[in-house]
């Protein structure tokens, strides 16, 4: 059983092939959060996995209110992964969710992650065709890897993209997730052509279109930026990070493989 949250598509385009090559069941922590569905039952052999991206450092707000709640009946120290995706570097993030889990009940044997295209645009320009193409191939590769790991029941840490300062850099930034998760960072410009893309795509349900326009009702969301990136006409921003960054005038990107996810 896979768990697995997804903004831009990365970490849906991870747990996918992983869970075809350990022929394993997806489960999206968004759908369980949304239908507050948090029972599940494991069987004895059968491992369990987690799939998410890296915000701020750390592990997103939407993955730790579903671990907060999660229930597997008849858990008995299954084999247990995590799989962080990231732009640059997870930072400590294993440590947050190893304790997290812990805390749980549940005891992680392994760690894992796969770069992909950064999607934070505030901060981060998306690359080149070209260049996200070469990620996408990289990842392919490593998912493989990856799945051979699983499936052999490896432990231990493979998480090779922690960074050169992982605790120094998730204790200075992870802090401040909680500021930029504010809403009212988001802005919406005259080109919204009221298609609801970003309303049904929040993994939070926080986005609703009204008279024309999408306004976030709660005053946070997790920030995966799913909104963002899958509006066709650019018309949602997010600024006021700093004097510098804002995603104004930047490209936007969702993985190419991740339109599975909503057939």
């Amino acid at each position: 059983m896979i768990f697995y949250f997804s903004g831009s598509g990365n970490s849906y385009f991870i747990a996918e092939r992983i869970a075809t090559l350990t022929q394993d069941k997806l489960v999206s922590i968004s759908y369980c959060l949304q239908n507050r569905d948090f029972a599940f039952e494991i069987n004895q052999d059968e491992p369990l996995g987690f799939v998410f991206p890296i915000h701020f450092w750390g592990t997103p707000a939407i993955v730790k209110e579903f671990i907060d709640n999660i229930n597997i009946k008849d858990y008995n120290n299954n084999y247990t992964w995590v799989c962080f995706t990231c732009g640059g570097a997870t930072g400590n993030a294993s440590q947050l969710i190893h304790k997290q889990l812990h805390d749980k009940g549940i005891n992680l044997s392994t760690f894992f992650a796969c770069n992909l295209v950064d999607i934070f645009i505030p901060f981060f320009n998306i690359p080149p065709i070209e260049k996200q193409k070469q990620i996408i191939d990289n990842a392919i590769i490593a998912t493989k890897k990856i799945a051979d790991s699983i499936n052999n029941r490896l432990q231990g840490d493979f998480n090779k993209s922690k960074g050169s300062l992982p605790t120094i850099f998730t204790k200075l930034f992870y802090p401040l997730y909680s500021h930029y998760r504010n809403t009212n960072k988001f802005s919406v410009s005259e080109q919204c052509i009221a298609c609801k893309k970003c309303e049904h795509i929040c993994p939070t349900n926080t986005i609703e279109v009204t008279n024309g326009k999408p306004i976030w009702k709660n005053k946070q969301c997790t920030i995966c930026f799913a909104c963002l990136h899958i509006c066709p006409t650019k018309a949602i921003d997010y600024g006021r990070v700093c004097i510098l960054w804002s995603s104004k005038n930047k490209e936007r990107y969702r993985n190419p493989f991740a339109e599975k996810e909503f057939e």
